[in-house]
């Protein structure tokens, strides 16, 4: 009796850190392509507020991915840092149409890392 109820309770615990782990998932990327699509607008006003918004985004960013790194892996996490990074060094130079590829880059990213890191179905196949 006492190894069901452990089990149940191993159960229970997993079951709970991947259900915290998905809405961690999904709010980050939420937030992470609310904040990219307000970027893109900027640069395609070729405004100065694309820089700032960029800089808010990569320290917004470096916190997320340490949390992220905690309880999954992917190189891509650390790949999203450096074309963000590039991101930011074409907006310094005034470069908007780099900038603009760039951002474009980094939309498909989120997605697919998004889709990486969330729970799916094809998963379990």
């Amino acid at each position: 009796m006492k190894k069901i109820i452990v089990a149940l309770l191993m159960l229970a615990l997993i079951t709970t850190a991947g259900i915290l782990e998905h809405n961690y998932i999904e709010k980050t990327f939420s937030e992470l392509d609310d904040k990219l699509q307000e970027i893109e607008k900027a640069i395609h006003a070729e405004s100065e507020d694309a820089l700032i918004l960029t800089n808010q985004l990569t320290e917004w960013w470096r916190k997320k991915r340490k949390v992220m790194e905690l309880f999954t892996f992917s190189p891509d996490l650390r790949g999203f840092s450096v074309a963000l990074a590039e991101q930011q060094g074409s907006l310094e130079c005034g470069d908007f149409n780099n900038a603009m590829s760039k951002c474009a880059s980094l939309m498909s990213m989120s997605k697919n890392l998004h889709d990486v890191l969330d729970f799916n179905v094809a998963d379990i196949i």
